[in-house]
């Protein structure tokens, strides 16, 4: 049988803990500063050269009819589109990685297209960048997507988990457009405070402030948490996902009180790694 190229492309989710969208007349320079944590496993993309099948994603068809060649693409992934995991982020980045590679074109330029993508959908604002690069628990510092944007990361102990929560599902353009008022009068008093102190300890606090702040971590919510949070080191809320850093030895405590709450926990690794593209054979 013919030989034939193929992608597997490898990308962590995005939950961000706190973020300042900022907006210009050019999608380039139109982003979010904030921080969020970079987290595996991921989603994961296989890109063939063939106009074949696609996820009925809008997205995803957004990127390919900019390449203007017939791709086939198929994903996989632990979680759901419209949670709060920068799941659209991953699968447009994964999406113009793959194409790109399969064309020869600019890994970077194909970053850039999927970050132009998710502004003009308004789905995600910082996500591009965070998954492109990795970085564990990341620092958005100036808005735009790979090549343009600046990030950098916090320092955390190799021991750190992540355990979320899924509460509810979501549209991202309307808790943009619904919080746009409110992000704008406490995001950058927190950002601020963060690349003053950019320590783990510092985005702890803040994390869980800003979710206070803008409504998503409510008195109802915490106070039905609140046994579980002793088997944590903090937690905030993402649109519809619940996150809670923890640490190697408590996470099973953790997800055992959760579980007797009716809630379900997942377990993830923080993600030094940002995208991995594997270019291959296919038999």
């Amino acid at each position: 049988m013919k030989m034939r190229n193929c992608v597997i492309v490898e990308v962590p989710l995005h939950i961000t803990s706190i973020w300042l969208p900022r907006y210009t007349d050019d999608a380039l320079t139109t982003g979010s500063m904030g921080a969020g944590v970079v987290i595996r496993p991921g989603v994961r993309l296989r890109v063939t050269p063939n106009s074949g099948s696609r996820p009925d994603v809008e997205h995803v068809n957004a990127v390919l009819g900019r390449f203007g060649v017939g791709f086939s693409v198929t994903y996989e992934s632990p979680v759901s589109l419209g949670v709060g995991y920068g799941m659209s982020a991953a699968l447009t980045l994964g999406t113009a990685l793959g194409a790109a590679a399969l064309l020869g074109k600019s890994m970077l330029e194909a970053a850039k297209l999927a970050h132009v993508i998710e502004v003009e959908f308004r789905t995600g604002l910082g996500d591009v960048i965070a998954e492109y690069f990795g970085g564990g628990i990341e620092l958005r510092l100036r808005p735009g997507p790979p090549g343009i944007g600046i990030i950098d990361r916090i320092p955390y102990s190799h021991d750190v988990k992540i355990v979320t929560v899924d509460m509810a599902r979501g549209s991202t353009p309307a808790m943009l457009r619904d919080l746009a008022d409110r992000l704008n009068e406490v995001g950058p008093r927190y950002i601020d405070a963060l690349i003053k102190e950019p320590t783990y300890e510092k985005f702890l606090e803040l994390s869980t402030g800003f979710s206070r702040d803008i409504g998503f971590l409510t008195n109802e919510l915490e106070s039905r948490i609140r046994a579980c949070a002793r088997y944590a080191d903090s937690y905030y809320v993402k649109k519809g996902v619940l996150v809670f850093l923890t640490r190697n030895d408590e996470t099973e405590q953790l997800l055992e009180c959760l579980s007797k709450l009716g809630l379900r926990g997942r377990v993830f690794q923080l993600s030094n790694v940002g995208v991995e593209v594997i270019l291959y054979n296919d038999r």
